[in-house]
């Protein structure tokens, strides 16, 4: 398997994080599904929509950050792994069309209508 692009995203605050990036159908269809290790990922679309997301063999717990093309956040979703509890079956939808998603098990201190600068 190839390794994953990279990308580099700063925070309002200065933070600078450095992240994989999924942005082709197989990479985005598993996400961090079954990783152990606690990163962050960015999904990368190739048009803005209201795109879904569930949490299946995951680890740990994520913030997902949707983003639209310029960067502006327009929805913050706090992500629990799926159990044997029908309580944890979600799915993750945002309330306004995005093209950039993050998830990351890691605070960040933003807010929706914040700006995140994206660099690949």
């Amino acid at each position: 398997m190839s390794e994953m692009k990279k990308a580099k995203i700063k925070f309002p605050n200065g933070e600078l994080l450095e992240v994989e990036v999924a942005d082709n159908c197989f990479s985005r269809a598993f996400g961090l599904s079954g990783c152990r290790e606690k990163k962050a990922l960015l999904f990368v679309f190739p048009f803005q929509s209201f795109w879904s997301f569930w949490m299946p063999r995951m680890h740990y717990s994520l913030k997902l950050i949707f983003m639209k093309s310029d960067g502006k956040i327009v929805d913050i979703q706090s992500a629990i792994p799926m159990g044997f509890s029908p309580k944890t079956w979600k799915i993750y939808t945002p309330k306004e069309v995005c093209k950039y998603v993050l998830e990351s098990p890691f605070e960040h201190d933003v807010k929706v209508g914040d700006h995140l600068k994206l660099s690949f």
